[in-house]
């Protein structure tokens, strides 16, 4: 687990600068589009988490809200917006493209974008199943990796699904990547399915999870603990995780601990697992796991966007250095 500590810190490093970078990199001109773009594409996220429609409406040319007007027959209001609440930015070279990918979804939306750096407007997209993003072979809609536990620790369910589409993005949408674009905006049924089908798991689970007032009431003092905890009151509710995951967590800037909400909740025989992140920022994704037979809340946390440190750290741990 000492790797995974590392990262940890590492983490904290990098967010500790966070906001500084993004100030300066405004002021540097070659990165002046990527930035833009990067509030742009967050902005439309935000938005959308309470109102797709008005944010698509702010956000895309009139022919790309047409085509979204077709393809959000598909979906409730609320599927939307629970697509954009649990969607993280991915950039690329070429800031002409952007997207925002839903782990817990699998799902992911990638946009062509114009106007940079004035008025940035998303001229095309294509809203996809990650299976299909990647080009995964046999991807059934069967295939539940991100939305439901698995084999693996959840949270490396979810690390491993970011880190590799994030290294698909990267190397498709790098330079001249209108033909992969095209290419995903063709109509897909079968893809289609794929998505809905993984959305109303994740909301049969939100619907047990609202029925269940217990559940209820210890997501809220879970919240409370995450979002205004210091060290000692969090190693006081929770029991760590094996890496020191309370000590960092403590340490992680205030902004980034506002306004923690649960995204996910999954009871069964074996217990309890809890998602939590904050609504604004989901990339600081925390895990809390109550045992069955146990009075222990193991608290994890984690940063999708460093999903690729993780998984290295997770691949020693199970190599045992």
């Amino acid at each position: 687990m000492k790797r995974i500590a590392i990262c940890l810190l590492a983490v904290l490093t990098t967010m500790s600068g966070w906001l500084v970078g993004a100030e300066k990199s405004v002021q540097n001109s070659p990165e002046l589009k990527a930035v833009e773009t990067a509030i742009m594409v967050n902005e439309l996220r935000r938005q959308g988490v309470d109102n797709s429609e008005g944010a698509v409406k702010m956000f895309f040319s009139q022919r790309a809200q047409l085509r979204w007007q077709r393809i959000a027959e598909e979906y409730d209001e609320e599927q939307l917006n629970d697509f954009f609440m649990g969607s993280t930015y991915l950039g690329a070279d070429d800031v002409a493209y952007a997207a925002l990918y839903n782990p817990w979804w699998d799902a992911i939306l990638v946009m062509n974008l114009s106007g940079l750096p004035e008025v940035p407007k998303v001229d095309s997209f294509a809203l996809v199943s990650g299976c299909r993003f990647r080009g995964d072979a046999n991807a059934s809609p069967e295939n539940l990796e991100g939305t439901v536990p698995l084999a693996k620790p959840y949270a490396m369910d979810l690390l491993s699904l970011v880190e590799r589409t994030k290294k698909h993005y990267q190397e498709k949408f790098a330079a001249n990547a209108r033909g992969d674009l095209i290419k995903l905006m063709m109509n897909d049924a079968a893809d289609t399915e794929r998505i809905q089908v993984r959305s109303a798991v994740r909301l049969k689970f939100l619907l047990k999870f609202i029925q269940n007032k217990t559940l209820q009431h210890e997501a809220r003092r879970i919240s409370r603990n995450l979002t205004g905890g210091n060290e000692e009151k969090l190693l006081s509710y929770f029991t760590d995780g094996g890496a020191d995951f309370l000590k960092t967590f403590a340490k992680i800037p205030g902004e980034l601990r506002e306004n923690f909400v649960p995204y996910c909740c999954f009871h069964g025989p074996e217990g309890t697992l809890f998602v939590f992140f904050n609504k604004d920022i989901p990339r600081i994704f925390v895990t809390v796991t109550y045992p069955k037979k146990s009075f222990k809340r193991i608290m994890e946390w984690y940063d999708l966007q460093a999903a690729d440190e993780f998984m290295k750290a997770w691949a020693s741990v199970k190599e045992g250095k």
